[in-house]
C-alpha cells in the first residue's frame, strides 16, 4: 500500500490550467500569428507562432490529457470511488 495518494480532485484542477493555457496563447502568442506582436516585430507567421508557443501548448496538451484521462488508479480519486462503492453491511440483499 502507498503512503501518499496523489492525484485528489484532479479532473478538477486541470479546469484552471487549461483556461490559463488557452489564455497565455491567445493573448502572447495569437500577435506573433498575425504579425502583429509588439515585442517580436520580425517574428511572424505560421513557424514562429508554433515555435514560440511549444511550452503553452505541451502545458495545454498535458492538462487536456489529466482532465480527459484523470489521475488513473492509484490516485486518492480512484481510492474514495471504490470505498464509495462498496456495499455496507446488511444492506445487500440475502442470497438464495
Amino acid at each position: 500500500m502507498y503512503s501518499f495518494w496523489p492525484g485528489l480532485l484532479t479532473r478538477l484542477a486541470a479546469v484552471p490550467m487549461i483556461i490559463n493555457m488557452l489564455g497565455a496563447l491567445l493573448i502572447t502568442k495569437l500577435p506573433i500569428l498575425w504579425g502583429g506582436a509588439p515585442l517580436f516585430h520580425a517574428e511572424s507567421g505560421w513557424w514562429d507562432f508554433i515555435h514560440e508557443s511549444r511550452a503553452d501548448l505541451a502545458q495545454l496538451c498535458g492538462s487536456v490529457f489529466l482532465f480527459v484521462v484523470g489521475a488513473g488508479s492509484y490516485s486518492l480519486d480512484a481510492r474514495l470511488a471504490r470505498t464509495s462503492l462498496k456495499p455496507t453491511a446488511g444492506t445487500g440483499s440475502a442470497p438464495n
